[in-house]
């Protein structure tokens, strides 16, 4: 016996060493060898079978066909590879790319210029080796988990991107169909779950880092708010930090971190939820996936980068393809891990990643109702009003009284002091310089010194006053507010 005949029976015996074959059909794509199977040792025969045919350049299913158990063999495709080179370039393109990202978010965290050495060594330090430590261990778990199940997997291709985060993230190339279910579930957590013990600590190192050096957001150009996730808020609430900073680099390179872990644990296409989610339900994983791609193109009403992510899954195939082995089920225990990457895809997840945020400097007066000052004869009066600050800027404002030509009455103002914890002021006279935090107000306490002098006496019925003042307020980049103070005479 030579030729194809000897090198279909040497594979009937291989075969036959794993699962008893009975029946052998030929093919030109494919050899179909119908078999026995005890559901026992089914999991750890066709992983020793796939095992023994790697170098043969054989790639076996094993499925059931109307009632029967198949083991079909194909040949193994010739993958072409890139070669390491790509690898390399790639990330030293993806290092200079971070760096850059980080000198930008460094040189608006401190306010300097964004070719300020300091720009380009803090904004390394503390934004592009995390972010890219962060990436580099995701990428690596995929492939020390690939070659654990012998899978075979690229190196990590990072991505390059532009600013404010400098990466689209990485990825590697699967060179093999992926086992059995139980690979599946351990393939497809191991990056995102990897990655994220390293973001949650780099988030944790950038809140504390926020906490001690806070940089006050007062600027009024306005930009891009970066929304938190259920996790990064749990995180902030343990770390307490003042109102209206600045999100530190550090910080914000754990946020990337944890929204990569979001995207890639979305349940769909041949994403590392979706192997996931092919493991645990089976076939029916295809309605979820569905259901994932509906849901990112009606987000992407809101946020388009989620329309375009759609659009990558699309491209990639909605529906997973099955594993190699698709009869043996989940144990308990990797059913725990799919239900443990469903619950961090839900923490980590945010509909709305990015927001663009208009600047809105704005403040207000609020003042007590009646607000009058009695003038009789000669009255010396206290009263107060509170100044909050509505707009999403600190507000640096300066407060003036000015004085009016108010008929028969000689009147002079003096701000005395004020109280809250909204902000720093400085009191001289009738002016008044505050810097108040967003959300936040203060009660101003004021003198009115009134004495009434010639003219005619008016007995005032009617709650309202006769003459009035203004307190006016104009804030730094920002709008000029007044406030009228009754003036009522009592007889």
């Amino acid at each position: 016996m030579a030729g194809p005949e000897k090198e279909i029976e040497d594979l009937r015996a291989t075969v036959a060493r794993y699962f008893p074959v009975y029946e052998v059909r030929v093919r030109p794509d494919m050899l179909t060898f119908f078999v026995h199977i005890d559901q026992a040792t089914l999991d750890k025969n066709f992983d020793e079978l796939r095992k023994n045919l790697i170098p043969r350049h054989y790639i076996p299913i094993i499925t059931k066909d109307q009632g029967e158990f198949v083991v079909l063999l194909q040949r193994r495709p010739q993958v072409r590879t890139l070669g390491m080179r790509v690898n390399l370039m790639l990330l030293g393109l993806t290092i200079l790319t971070t760096v850059f990202a980080g000198m930008v978010n460094w040189a608006g965290y401190e306010d300097l210029s964004i070719t300020d050495p300091r720009s380009v060594a803090y904004g390394a330090l503390f934004f592009a080796m995390p972010l890219m430590l962060i990436l580099g261990i995701h990428e690596m778990g995929h492939y020390i988990t690939s070659r654990r199940y012998n899978v075979a997997a690229s190196l990590p291709f990072f991505i390059p991107s532009i600013p404010p985060l400098g990466t689209f993230g990485a990825l590697i190339s699967m060179r093999d169909p992926i086992p059995d279910r139980k690979a599946l579930v351990d393939i497809g957590v191991s990056g995102p779950l990897y990655g994220l013990v390293v973001a949650i600590p780099v988030t944790i190192i950038g809140l504390l880092l926020m906490g001690q050096n806070p940089q006050v957001a007062s600027s009024a150009a306005g930009g891009t708010l970066a929304q938190p996730s259920l996790l990064y808020l749990g995180l902030t609430s343990l770390i307490p930090l003042p109102g209206n900073i600045k999100f530190h680099p550090m910080a914000f390179a754990g946020w990337v971190g944890m929204f990569v872990t979001a995207l890639n644990l979305l349940p769909a296409g041949q994403l590392d939820g979706g192997h996931v989610a092919r493991a645990v339900l089976g076939d029916r994983a295809r309605y979820l996936s569905y259901f994932a791609l509906a849901t990112m193109f009606f987000l992407g009403l809101f946020y388009t980068g989620w329309f375009i992510i759609g659009l990558f899954i699309l491209f990639l195939g909605a529906r997973h393809p099955p594993p190699l082995n698709d009869l043996t089920k989940l144990s308990a225990g990797r059913k725990a891990i799919g239900a443990i990457a469903l619950a961090v895809f839900l923490v980590t997840f945010i509909p709305q990643p990015l927001t663009l945020v208009e600047s809105n400097p704005s403040f207000e007066f609020v003042a007590p109702e009646p607000f009058y000052v009695n003038v009789t004869n000669q009255s010396v009066t206290t009263a107060y009003f509170t100044i909050a600050n509505d707009g999403n800027l600190v507000a640096n404002i300066t407060v003036n009284v000015e004085l009016l030509d108010i008929q028969n009455v000689d009147l002079n103002v003096t701000i005395l002091n004020y109280s809250g914890d909204g902000g720093n002021a400085s009191v001289n006279g009738p002016k008044f310089t505050l810097t108040l935090d967003v959300d936040r107000s203060v009660n101003v306490t004021f003198l009115v010194n009134a004495t009434r002098y010639s003219g005619r006496i008016y007995n005032v019925t009617s709650g309202k006053p006769i003459w009035t003042f203004n307190v006016k307020g104009a804030m730094v980049d920002g709008p000029t507010v007044n406030m009228p103070v009754g003036i009522r005479v009592t007889t």
